[in-house]
């Protein structure tokens, strides 16, 4: 995450499942708009770090624009 503008809002914390199917964790991250999401998202660091994390799990990634 380093050289990149992302506020962790949540990591891994207590959560109760309302809808749909069972999760391990989420983690919601904030950044300043859409652009620099995918700019962290598609960077080669987290691409590399991505790799070995997929090969452990099922995850799923979204980017969700905020409103004003």
């Amino acid at each position: 995450m380093k050289g990149h503008p992302i506020e962790v809002l949540v990591a891994y914390g207590k959560h109760e499942v309302l809808e749909g199917d069972p999760i391990e964790g989420i983690v919601i991250a904030k950044f300043p708009n859409v652009k620099a999401a995918r700019d962290w998202y598609y960077s080669e660091a987290y691409q590399s770090a991505a790799q070995h994390r997929k090969r452990g799990a099922i995850y799923h990634g979204l980017i969700v624009e905020g409103v004003s």
